[in-house]
């Protein structure tokens, strides 16, 4: 009887063994031209603790759609956006959005570069920086969202969970410690490109500062307001 239970739990953890090593360690992202379009919800919670040992939690969501060549985040709690455009040849422009306002500051491929600020097009399209993926290793799989996704942890680095839809590539929860904070982004909708239940916004509709011209434009209470928040001598966070 005891060898008979004892072979039953051999196989149970054979079983498991196989299944952990199917899964792909470290993460792998495919090639971005194989990259699905997708619309999704986020929501991020900023855990911050005071030096009373005091802890205070910030809550906010955030729109990401994705296209082959164009990738859209809104922070719906300023109402504001960034998007990133792919152009012929592999150089990147970028916009800063202010969609209460209904203005765009744009910045040219030549000003990101001179900014030291062009990104990798596989951070931009998968919110994950290669630099990250280090240190992750697979730690099973669960359920989101009716999907499957792959459950990464690390001990080392600023992420310490993940879980990865690979089909979508796309994270559905980052856990990672930034600043001293905690900062937890949950995947909450996804959507195929097109089907998602708000608008996507006209470049048409908007008004457009050029980068280079902002200099001229000091003056101007709309600029003056959102110079804290650009590229360029301020700093920015994705």
């Amino acid at each position: 009887m005891l060898k008979t239970v004892f072979s039953v739990c051999l196989v149970l953890l054979m079983s498991l063994t196989a299944c952990q090593s199917q899964l792909p360690s470290p993460l792998q992202i495919q090639a971005v031209e194989a990259m699905p379009p997708l619309a999704a919800e986020f929501e991020t919670e900023v855990l911050e603790t005071d030096t009373h040992g005091d802890e205070t939690t910030r809550v906010y969501r955030w729109r990401f759609v994705r296209h082959a060549d164009r990738v859209e985040t809104h922070n719906l709690s300023d109402d504001s956006g960034e998007v990133w455009r792919r152009l012929a040849g592999g150089d990147i422009a970028y916009q800063k959005v202010f969609h209460g306002q209904r203005q765009t500051i744009d910045y040219q491929p030549g000003d990101l570069k001179a900014l030291a600020a062009v990104p990798d097009w596989r951070a931009v399209a998968t919110l994950l920086s290669p630099a990250e993926l280090d240190g992750l290793q697979a730690d099973g799989e669960e359920s989101v969202l009716g999907r499957v996704a792959l459950r990464y942890r690390s001990g080392q680095g600023e992420i310490e969970e993940l879980l990865w839809l690979n089909r979508e590539q796309l994270p559905a929860l980052i856990r990672r410690q930034e600043r001293g904070h905690l900062l937890v982004t949950r995947l909450v909708a996804l959507y195929p490109t097109g089907q998602a239940p708000w608008p996507e916004p006209r470049d048409e509709d908007y008004g457009h500062t050029d980068y280079a011209d902002l200099g001229d434009k000091e003056g101007d209470p709309f600029v003056k307001s959102i110079l804290p928040t650009l590229k360029g001598g301020h700093h920015h966070e994705h």
